[in-house]
């Protein structure tokens, strides 16, 4: 309440909550990002992405719950996220946030990741194998058997998630 400030220099900015509104309603609606094309090497380095147990975090497909809005009732999407906070170890941050721990991420959404400058919640990362290797905590095991593979079975991966 901007009125409750002992003194506000420019009062015509303030919002009485249609604009906060308009935006939610402007970001609600958005489209995904365009997924690029599905080819051979990019189903099969989805297969070895899912093998790696990288998809028991970063969930391929969702269902939206009921909604009064058509457009976002009971609809599939693919954003490759659970969506929800796992023990990520020394990728955290070290910021507690209510229940969240320093420790705890929140699994982010794949869809896009190819047009993103830098990776990671906070842009530690710049590649998409740099992290790759930054996963640590529940996804120590995933890392681990990432570094395992082979220069074909990695390019495979990386091909996948250029696609997305």
């Amino acid at each position: 309440d901007c009125s409750l400030l002992a003194c506000n220099p420019a009062p015509g900015l303030n919002d009485d909550g249609s604009m906060i509104r308009r935006l939610t309603a402007f970001q609600r609606l958005l489209a995904p990002p365009a997924r690029g094309p599905i080819t051979a090497n990019v189903t099969a380095g989805e297969q070895v992405f899912n093998s790696l147990g990288c998809n028991s975090c970063h969930v391929a497909t969702l269902v939206t719950g009921p909604s009064d809005v058509a457009a976002l009732d009971t609809v599939t999407f693919h954003p490759y996220s659970d969506f929800l906070l796992h023990d990520m170890g020394r990728l955290g941050d070290g910021i507690a946030q209510g229940e969240a721990t320093g420790s705890e991420i929140r699994t982010a959404p794949l869809w896009g990741v190819s047009r993103q400058p830098t990776l990671l919640h906070d842009g530690r990362a710049q590649t998409l194998e740099e992290a790759i290797d930054a996963h640590d905590g529940q996804a120590a095991s995933s890392r681990r058997e990432w570094s395992r593979l082979s220069a074909s079975d990695r390019e495979l991966v990386l091909t996948f998630l250029r696609s997305l």
